[in-house]
């Protein structure tokens, strides 16, 4: 039940007066709610200036005015975490959600030392861990550097946030999958593939990580890149619970994974893999049902269609993500460019994908190659062709009034936007992750990471 009543703060020699139920706001567990509920008065050597900011922030639950520099920022924060309620001053700083339309970049990262950066991990707060070199930088939510924690890598590869305090990485030269608690800045736990029966699997590298609430999904391929598997660990013990999926890898469609996706909705996991060499690329998409122990839905490419005249080979894709809230796969081609469709309700046919129609047409020749990247955040695909950043966006047809679970997707359309387009060749796009209304992006040869907002 909220206080009634006035409250008397004085700070700095500045006197306030606000309502009970403002401090409230506050928390029951902040400094100020503490210091003012006892008598409905508080006294404060602080700066009076920061302080009316952040009392009406509790009052309209809205910054203002909004700190333009980082250094503001951080005395905000600073004279925030004094009162107890930095986490209100989050959520209250909360940025637009992340829209291709007018992403803009924001400031830089650059961590410190001369190491590339070479694994990304996003949090839903708009924080980021930054793998460089051997060490793995936190930044929490407003950007500032919290903590550097030095890892057994010579290079990060792969990195997954699991909590707020640990994460997964794997690196291509360091066998097994390796847990971290940045908050501590100590190795936590090593987890290995082995197989007392099985010679074979010896040095084995991880090649892609995903989680769920309760646990761990990392993708494992052994030293001779002859046999691989799938792991789950438990992520209250940190053990192997399981192992499934295990295949030779000497056939193009049963090479190790290298992309992994949890899919809630679902209760599945998206596995896929993509190869490149000198005779092309292949590579396949899989649903698991764990709980049944079988793949739901298998794909292979190249895949071959009958045409008009004989058969036609498929564009082999690049990369591929899942979009729950679309309810679809999707997947670029490593020839065309072209990023395809499939409802996840219509995969049993025998060609579900659908290759994406756009309202915004370009003229540019679209980048041949296998390096890109994709991946779904704020109901868009945000795809990079090389230095550049498509968005697409689900435009439904006005002539379309049904539920979206009864609409076909050819009864929509898809806007494409790019994000700052180059006219000349730029650095090409290594990395790009999302979370909590920022877009973060790295770059070939490039020791920093952009960040890019919506305004």
């Amino acid at each position: 039940m909220a206080m009634q009543g006035r409250a008397k703060i004085e700070v700095g020699g500045r006197v306030f007066v606000t309502t009970m139920q403002t401090v409230e706001k506050a928390g029951k567990d902040s400094h100020l709610y503490k210091t003012v509920s006892q008598s409905g008065q508080g006294w404060f050597d602080r700066d009076p200036d920061m302080f009316n900011i952040l009392l009406n922030m509790l009052r309209t639950g809205v910054v203002y005015p909004k700190p333009e520099s980082l250094g503001f920022l951080d005395r905000l924060i600073e004279e925030a975490t004094f009162y107890g309620i930095e986490e209100c001053l989050r959520n209250a700083h909360g940025r637009a959600p992340l829209n291709g339309i007018d992403a803009e970049k924001a400031k830089p990262i650059i961590p410190s030392g001369i190491d590339i950066p070479g694994a990304l991990a996003a949090g839903p707060d708009g924080s980021v861990w930054i793998g460089h070199g051997s060490k793995i930088t936190v930044y929490d939510w407003a950007l500032r550097k919290k903590k550097t924690t030095l890892t057994e890598f010579g290079s990060i590869d792969i990195m997954h946030r699991i909590s707020d305090d640990l994460v997964a990485g794997g690196e291509k030269d360091l066998p097994g999958l390796h847990l971290y608690d940045v908050t501590q800045g100590i190795h936590a736990k090593t987890v290995m593939w082995t197989d007392a029966n099985d010679p074979r699997v010896y040095n084995a590298v991880v090649q892609a990580i995903a989680s769920n609430a309760s646990s761990v999904f990392a993708s494992f391929e052994n030293g001779q890149k002859l046999d691989n598997t799938l792991l789950v660990v438990d992520k209250a013990t940190s053990q192997v619970s399981r192992e499934f999926g295990r295949q030779n890898g000497q056939a193009a469609h049963t090479k190790a994974a290298t992309k992994l996706q949890w899919l809630e909705s679902k209760n599945l996991l998206f596995v896929g893999s993509v190869q490149g060499g000198s005779f092309g690329f292949s590579g396949y998409m899989r649903l698991w049902d764990l709980r049944a122990d079988k793949i739901v839905w298998d794909w292979k490419e190249p895949n071959f269609q009958r045409a008009s005249r004989g058969f036609e080979q498929q564009d082999v894709f690049a990369d591929m993500v899942v979009d729950e809230e679309l309810g679809s796969i999707f997947k670029v081609g490593v020839q065309s460019g072209a990023l395809y469709l499939a409802d996840l309700r219509i995969l049993d046919t025998q060609n579900p994908w659908l290759e994406l129609e756009e309202l915004n047409h370009f003229s540019d020749k679209a980048v041949t190659g296998a390096n890109k990247k994709l991946i779904s955040y704020n109901k868009q695909v945000w795809l990079s062709q090389g230095a550049d950043v498509e968005v697409w966006s689900e435009v439904p047809l006005a002539e379309s009034f049904r539920p979206k679970e009864e609409k076909e997707f050819s009864e929509s359309s898809f806007r494409r936007n790019r994000l700052e387009h180059r006219r000349h060749p730029g650095q090409e796009i290594t990395q790009m992750v999302a979370g909590g209304g920022r877009l973060f992006i790295t770059r070939k040869d490039f020791q920093g990471v952009e960040v890019w907002e919506s305004h």
